[in-house]
């Protein structure tokens, strides 16, 4: 049963509301001013808050501001009760959070509609996060512990024989192990950094202080950066012959460790998704008083329903094996943009290549 809570000083009219809502099976509160009414709400903790708007003592208005402050209230839809119902009276409350307005006199057929849309969109929304939260916990364990449990196998199976085999060893045998050991290191640590920028960018939307802070970092010299941090990729997959670069400088209104991230990830995901002696164009300028980044290789492409579903630990394509990660290049790349006032644009043909489309505001 859903709980409602209303707040109005005028007796006979708050009587009314109850028994209406009563009526419809619904759980009643009431209260009889701003005060005692905010009170009530951090006990009941309702599905829903009606309330007037011009009370004695503490008004509608404070009650909302009020209530938005407190955890247990602040996302509770709020739908004022009025008299007035101007564009100032509405401008108002929508800026403090009001979710709906119900002008006096209103019919029952008024009250009923507007509660019942209010409490429709809150089920609506709380069952889109359940399931997004439920398809982020399922993909969760999987490819995790897929891609975790290959490196670490190697860790833990050569290291074994290091120790247990190393007198009936010859030098470069030991030398190789150590390499593999190394190598299945460094994937490990790969997953760690990515899983730590998608905790670390989830966390960063949610403190707005922090972010405006950051905002306040710039990226310098970004042809320089751009071409380092490419020409560090290309080496390390052997595929330097097969990259061509042409950026212009600029300054971003970016942090450069953002920055590099973006161009490490798209970069390193056309290295993978393309095959050997294909080439990865990069080209960089200043359009529109803004500063694009286009990434387009000759690799395997996407299907549009593949570009729709890019997600946290979805795998970018699950042919591909031991290429394929675990699904956080992407979604980390989109997560900055959006917080750095960017965009990302991915165009792709199946089977032929892919483009992708990045932009970012100059400092």
């Amino acid at each position: 049963m859903k709980k409602i809570l209303v707040i109005e000083d005028t007796q006979n009219v708050r009587e009314n509301i109850c028994e209406i809502l009563e009526s419809e099976d619904y759980e009643i509160y009431a209260a009889e001013d701003g005060e005692s009414g905010l009170e009530m709400s951090k006990n009941v903790q309702p599905d829903l808050i009606l309330c007037d708007i011009m009370m004695p003592g503490m008004d509608g208005y404070g009650v909302l501001t009020e209530m938005r402050k407190e955890l247990v209230t602040s996302t509770v839809p709020f739908i004022f009760l009025t008299a007035k119902n101007t564009r100032e009276n509405q401008r108002l409350g929508m800026e403090l959070g009001a979710d709906d307005y119900i002008t006096k006199p209103f019919t029952v057929e008024d009250l009923l509609n507007s509660v019942s849309t209010r409490l429709k969109r809150v089920d609506e929304f709380k069952e889109e996060s359940e399931k997004k939260l439920n398809d982020l916990t399922k993909n969760l364990g999987a490819p995790i512990t897929q891609v975790i449990a290959e490196p670490l196998r190697a860790i833990l199976g050569f290291s074994k024989m290091l120790m247990t085999e190393y007198n009936n060893m010859e030098k470069f045998e030991m030398a190789e192990f150590n390499n593999l050991i190394y190598k299945a290191g460094m994937e490990l640590n790969t997953i760690v950094k990515k899983s730590f920028m998608f905790y670390s960018l989830q966390s960063l939307a949610f403190d707005q202080d922090s972010l405006n802070k950051l905002k306040e970092d710039e990226t310098t010299n970004i042809k320089a950066l751009t071409e380092n941090t490419i020409d560090e990729l290309a080496q390390s997959f052997k595929r330097k012959e097969d990259i061509a670069i042409n950026v212009e400088n600029a300054n971003l209104k970016i942090p450069s460790k953002f920055y590099l991230e973006i161009v490490k990830e798209i970069v390193e995901n056309a290295i993978l998704f393309s095959t050997k002696r294909s080439v990865i164009r990069v080209i960089g300028g200043i359009e529109d008083n803004h500063y694009t980044l286009t990434i387009r290789d000759e690799g395997m492409g996407m299907t549009s329903s593949q570009i729709s579903q890019i997600g946290a630990f979805q795998k970018f394509n699950q042919d591909l094996g031991e290429n394929v990660g675990v699904g956080l290049g992407l979604i980390n790349t989109k997560n900055i943009l959006r917080l750095f006032d960017g965009n990302l644009v991915i165009k792709s043909t199946l089977g032929i290549e892919t483009t992708v489309r990045i932009t970012l505001p100059l400092a």
